[in-house]
């Protein structure tokens, strides 16, 4: 379990590594579409035109799409939700991962 600065910036290399390999294991991303723990700086997973505490022009680049990825690698399950999602949507993302 880790943020999105990890999983899309800091930690992205030991992530995509651990992807590759065939092994089984399970990663959950909580995307808050910034680096909430230091302030709310942008990261790659900031949208587009997102103004954060250091971005107050807004972000001038596209954010980096991680489901799609590490689907490249076949092999690897992806699901996305929200918290806005319904439970049983949430449960059954998580069950079949």
């Amino acid at each position: 379990i880790g943020g999105d600065g990890w999983a899309y910036d800091i930690g992205f290399g030991g992530l995509d590594h651990v992807l590759s390999l065939t092994e089984n294991v399970n990663v959950l991303v909580l995307d808050t579409q910034c680096y909430s723990n230091t302030g709310g700086q942008q990261s790659k997973a900031t949208p587009l035109g997102a103004v954060t505490k250091f971005g107050e022009h807004g972000k001038r680049k596209a954010r980096k799409d991680l489901g799609v990825s590490m689907m490249m690698y076949g092999h690897v399950y992806v699901a996305q939700i929200s918290l806005g999602a319904q439970l049983n949507q949430t449960v059954k993302a998580i069950q079949e991962a």
